[in-house]
């Protein structure tokens, strides 16, 4: 008998990418599934946008959209089996990675403030 789990939406970007991080480390999951999180990291790492960034709140919306679009489709890939083993790992794991997560926000914070305080220090050198 299958489990009926909870939906998966596309506002619920962090959870996406956490069952994305257990279900791709299974070895029953095929490679083809991965291939729309590659897409997804290249097309967020590109110049190159379907709306340019530069134009107020589209720009980075779209970047949104078609992310979240393609990490759902990498969801959709994994088997059911996987799907759901990983989809309880992450509810399992939340509080802990929620504070993961935390902290890799406040690293990020620090690491831009220290590169603004740097670049700072050596124009006013």
């Amino acid at each position: 008998m299958k489990i009926k789990g909870p939906k998966i939406w596309p506002w619920m970007f962090k959870k996406e990418i956490i069952i994305l991080y257990y279900g791709l480390r299974d070895k029953r999951t095929a490679v083809i599934a991965g291939l729309p999180v590659i897409i997804s990291v290249i097309y967020l790492l590109s110049p190159i946008d379907l709306i340019p960034d530069f134009i107020p709140f589209f720009g980075y919306i779209d970047d949104f959209i078609v992310i979240s679009l393609l990490l759902n489709l990498s969801i959709r890939l994994l088997p059911g089996e996987v799907r759901e083993e990983s989809l309880l790992k992450a509810s399992r794991h939340q509080k802990k990675l929620a504070l993961i997560f935390f902290l890799i926000v406040i690293f990020f914070i620090a690491l831009l403030a220290g590169i603004f305080f740097f670049t700072r220090y050596l124009i006013n050198k």
